[in-house]
């Protein structure tokens, strides 16, 4: 005996969205676990201090970076003192960087997106510039050190740009 298959077309819509619909909750992360999409979670998640709202998450870890960034400056001016190049090299990036922040700060609160985005690819850059400058440097130094943990933190507020509700 035959079966005949009555599906309609609502119901092809029906069964692709649910599969959508389940596969984007196997993708997407927890919004009450805004650093999962991190590639730092344990570092993201000691900087935003709990933040659930993700808008929130990456104002307050931009904050936190930029609070890092300047303190990372003025060891470097300290340094500039002792050691060559490579840190002047890294104090001037830590500035652009600082400034770059600045900027993206006010992209998350005007929800500009492309803005935040750009001025956050920016900042990373900038620390990676001065890990570069540091690594031809005789000794590994506390310059060297801080542009390593402020790359990771600028890369974790790229990430979690990437939620932010614009």
């Amino acid at each position: 005996m035959p079966i005949t298959l009555n599906i309609t077309v609502g119901t092809i819509f029906l069964l692709f969205a649910a599969s959508c619909q389940s596969a984007a909750a196997a993708v997407m992360p927890s919004l009450s676990e805004p650093c999962m999409v991190t590639d730092f979670p344990a570092l993201c998640r000691g900087t935003i201090n709990g933040q659930t709202n993700v808008n929130a998450a990456t104002d307050v870890a931009i904050r936190e970076l930029m609070k890092r960034t300047r303190h990372a400056r003025d060891i470097a001016k300290k340094e500039l003192k002792v050691l060559d190049g490579g840190v002047a090299t890294c104090l001037s990036n830590f500035n652009s960087a600082f400034d770059n922040l600045d900027k993206a700060l006010k992209n998350v609160k005007e929800n500009d997106g492309l803005s935040l985005n750009i001025n956050l690819s920016a900042a990373l850059t900038d620390y990676d510039t001065c890990s570069e400058a540091m690594k031809g440097s005789k000794e590994i130094n506390v310059v060297y050190k801080s542009a390593g943990v402020l790359y990771k933190m600028a890369d974790n507020c790229l990430a979690l740009s990437t939620l932010v509700k614009l």
